[in-house]
């Protein structure tokens, strides 16, 4: 049986994601790497399939070396589908998919392997989630989107629920596929341009979900959400709301209060001396 790493990219130049790329390099993990490519031009998808990535592309423009999907489009809604689609086409081709990890690729660094990880710490459960230490009612963007995304019925609904990011899920590949297609089906009606992160929370407080599922805390150790627990910009509205102490920065790695490092890191890009180390170490 083997994982997959899936992400997607619009507009982005291999420089973007260099540092997801290269950190995915030093992890030792060993499974499928599946990249979907909305209007990226053809250079970064080719860099992509030399390192070992599978692509999922759309339109291709010899003339302009250009992948083309759409003009307009909400990034955040069709990449559920495509990731759907990915996921079943992987499976009906190789047939011995496992674990599929969806993240981030702007953002997001491996510090260590997430198979070993989930190896030892899913057991029964089909998806594993990394909680932003933080309730939807205290967090300003969180309680915002929220609302923005599907009213107030749904944020009464989840307003006392700890938030929980959708740039860092895991779990077993057939449960993801469908929860994927659930999220995709709930956003593309939403009036928000970034509904996923609501819908996936709105569908973690139904117990069909919930009961699959690994509410994984900061403190575990899985994912570091420095957007929430970091940026200093965001916590003076929340600082006293955080329900677990902060990771911090050892050297060139992020850890927990107690010392254990993040399997992965999430929006360190906005902590400026948190960027730098983390895109030196990168970036070769």
């Amino acid at each position: 049986m083997k994982d997959a790493v899936i992400a997607c990219i619009t507009n982005y130049a291999f420089d973007n994601i260099k540092n997801f790329v290269n950190s995915i390099e030093v992890s030792s993990f060993d499974g499928y790497k599946v990249m979907v490519v909305y209007n990226v031009p053809k250079n970064t998808v080719d860099e992509l399939r030399n390192r070992g990535w599978i692509v999922m592309s759309f339109n291709y423009d010899e003339k302009n070396e250009w992948y083309f999907y759409k003009e307009k489009f909400r990034i955040m809604c069709d990449r559920q589908l495509h990731y759907y689609q990915a996921i079943n086409e992987l499976q009906s081709e190789f047939g011995d998919l496992r674990y599929v990890i969806a993240l981030d690729p702007k953002d997001v660094v491996f510090q260590s392997n997430p198979s070993d990880w989930l190896e030892k710490n899913m057991g029964d459960k089909k998806i594993n989630v990394g909680c932003e230490s933080v309730r939807y009612e205290d967090e300003t963007w969180g309680r915002s989107n929220l609302l923005e995304s599907f009213g107030d019925v749904l944020y009464d609904r989840c307003k006392e629920n700890l938030i929980f990011n959708c740039g860092t899920v895991a779990g077993d590949w057939k449960t993801m596929s469908e929860m994927f297609l659930n999220i995709y089906l709930m956003s593309v009606g939403s009036p928000n341009q970034t509904p996923d992160q609501a819908a996936l929370n709105v569908l973690l407080s139904f117990d069909v979900y919930k009961n699959v599922t690994r509410f994984t805390m900061s403190e575990e150790g899985w994912a570091c959400q420095a957007g929430t627990t970091i940026d200093e910009r965001l916590l003076q509205y929340h600082r006293d709301k955080l329900v677990e102490p902060q990771p911090y920065l050892d050297g060139d790695i992020v850890k927990t209060s107690t010392g254990i490092p993040f399997v992965l890191v999430h929006q360190y890009d906005r902590i400026p001396e948190w960027n730098e180390i983390i895109s030196k170490k990168f970036s070769k």
